[in-house]
């Protein structure tokens, strides 16, 4: 009889691929994106109807002692909803937590967000079509660098984001997040951030693998371990050392790539010496995108980014079953 030897579920993973029909993960995707698409509509439904219910099902009624910023789009309004909810239901109320429109939502939208959350800010932005100086509407520091900030918002949408966030007061514990991103029940630790002894200066979500960078910033520097991903950002106390990161963002001479916003973070974290957050339950993996099934349940996650490739992931299952309803 041959010895049984136990199979990680790593090679399992690769055995089932390896067994699959030529076309079945394509096929799979696009069965889980149709009934993403379902279960989205139908949470769109119970948060135009029945929101104030389902907020008292997920509240602890405790205030957690920090901020929160995103950044989300009138497309994102339900996935930021979903995000908000998960957020009160496994860690708690924050201080506050503003969220900031890249222009397109509705008022609407805007009404619904902050009237059912006391805690939530809709700021519009500026109109970046107008803005011909950034004097006197941003920090000092940034204000040497105004031609290529604005510049970078009047032409993508990240811009914006790099902007608002860069311009973001941080007088308590601030985290800053995509509006894709939902939160489950290890995000209690948390807490434990906000509490540790000596307090590190922040914490980010590191990528899978390098590569998610400019490719001008990885022409001049060798592979780093712990890339950051700019969807999950933790911030401790304002940021230090900026000066040199919006240097490096000037050697763009304004022509951008995807991944451009993202980098100046991380050079701007690595410089002001901010600690990886572990990838096993700080989840940014693609690996179940062309399954049916999930890496991980709630009850083994902190926080996943459903970053465009797994954004179905987010509603292939419905939302009761992320907030554990």
């Amino acid at each position: 009889m041959l010895p049984v030897v136990k199979t990680t579920g790593y090679v399992k993973k690769i055995e089932s691929n390896m067994n699959k029909l030529p076309g079945q993960g394509g096929l799979t995707k696009k069965i889980t994106v149709a009934k993403g698409n379902v279960n989205r509509r139908k949470f769109a439904k119970k948060a135009a109807t029945d929101l104030s219910h389902l907020i008292s099902q997920v509240s602890k009624r405790k205030t957690i002692e920090m901020e929160v910023a995103s950044f989300s789009s009138c497309n994102d309004f339900h996935e930021q909803l979903l995000s908000v909810l998960s957020f009160i239901r496994y860690v708690g109320r924050p201080i506050k937590w503003t969220i900031y429109s890249d222009g397109s939502h509705n008022e609407e939208q805007i009404e619904q967000l902050e009237n059912s959350f006391d805690f939530v800010k809709v700021e519009k932005g500026l109109d970046w079509t107008k803005i011909q100086s950034l004097k006197g509407l941003c920090k000092e520091e940034l204000e040497p660098y105004e031609n290529y900030l604005m510049d970078y918002a009047k032409k993508f949408p990240l811009g914006k984001k790099l902007f608002y966030y860069l311009n973001h007061t941080i007088e308590k514990p601030t985290l800053f997040i995509d509006s894709d991103i939902l939160f489950y029940e290890h995000a209690n630790v948390l807490k434990l951030i906000l509490t540790e002894k000596p307090a590190a200066n922040g914490w980010y979500m590191p990528d899978v693998s390098w590569g998610c960078l400019d490719s001008r910033y990885k022409a001049a520097n060798t592979e780093q371990i712990y890339q950051v991903n700019s969807g999950f950002i933790f911030a401790n106390t304002a940021f230090e050392h900026i000066k040199e990161s919006l240097e490096f963002f000037k050697t763009y001479n304004f022509i951008y790539e995807y991944f451009s916003e993202q980098t100046v973070y991380h050079h701007l974290l690595k410089n002001n010496s901010y600690m990886p957050l572990t990838p096993k339950t700080f989840i940014l993996d693609l690996g179940d995108q062309f399954d049916f099934s999930y890496l991980l349940s709630p009850k083994q996650m902190a926080v996943r980014h459903y970053t465009g490739p797994v954004r179905h992931k987010m509603w292939q299952r419905n939302y009761k079953w992320h907030l554990g309803l």
